[in-house]
């Protein structure tokens, strides 16, 4: 499996993630309001960034081996 590949299926699964948070908000909450959905973007951006820096690490790692 390529990079490319494998960041694609990673971010598809953090969006697919942070989609299920918003809708399980939603029936919590109600209607959501502007705060809820900095919350969401929020959580999907440091997800993201969080997940594609660890595995940026270990494929660098592993290429150091």
């Amino acid at each position: 499996m390529t990079n490319r590949r494998r960041v694609f299926i990673i971010s598809i699964s953090v969006f697919f993630g942070t989609l299920l948070s918003a809708v399980m908000l939603y029936f919590k909450r109600g209607t959501l309001e502007g705060n809820d959905y900095f919350l969401l973007a929020t959580n999907l951006f440091f997800s993201l960034v969080i997940i594609l820096a660890i595995g940026y690490f270990l494929i660098w790692r592993k290429k150091d081996q």
